[in-house]
């Protein structure tokens, strides 16, 4: 008898898919080390959110990220009809176009790669809800909320 899985393996299977499916070469996206994902997790708790006064959660309505980052909205609003141009405006507000990212799902999943794969990969993903792409030096990240409709570029 098969065994159904939890909602959080939906999108990571989705990701999976995708990646086979516009033949991504995994040197330039992958999923993060399952032994090292947790430490990128921590990381980006410690680095950027308000830990001292709120329990940390990747669920953008419950982040409190730290006072003193600086905040940029990003224009864009998601239309069902405009995922294209939604991640499009996201992708063009990266400060660092050239480096590795790491993207931290929601769901608890770590991924590392190039933002023109990350982004490719993104537009054909159906089951993601919030997410956030993070600089590999832990110098700034961007906040995707699917259900807020919204994305924010914090720095430190």
């Amino acid at each position: 008898m098969e065994q159904k899985k939890p909602v959080r393996f939906w999108v990571r299977d989705d990701i999976e898919n995708a990646i086979k499916e516009q033949n991504i070469d995994r040197s330039r996206f992958h999923e993060f080390s399952k032994l090292e994902y947790t430490d990128i997790i921590r990381r980006f708790y410690f680095t950027f959110s308000d830990i001292k006064n709120h329990v940390p959660s990747l669920a953008y309505i419950d982040m409190h990220f730290r006072s003193e980052l600086k905040k940029e909205v990003i224009d864009c609003f998601f239309r069902t009809d405009d995922w294209s141009e939604y991640l499009k405006t996201i992708k063009d507000a990266i400060p660092d176009k050239n480096c590795k990212l790491f993207m931290i799902l929601y769901e608890g999943w770590v991924y590392e790669g190039y933002p023109d794969e990350l982004f490719n990969v993104l537009e054909n993903v159906c089951n993601i809800r919030d997410f956030y792409i993070v600089s590999p030096k832990f110098e700034w990240f961007i906040a995707v909320s699917y259900i807020e409709d919204n994305a924010e570029l914090y720095q430190k």
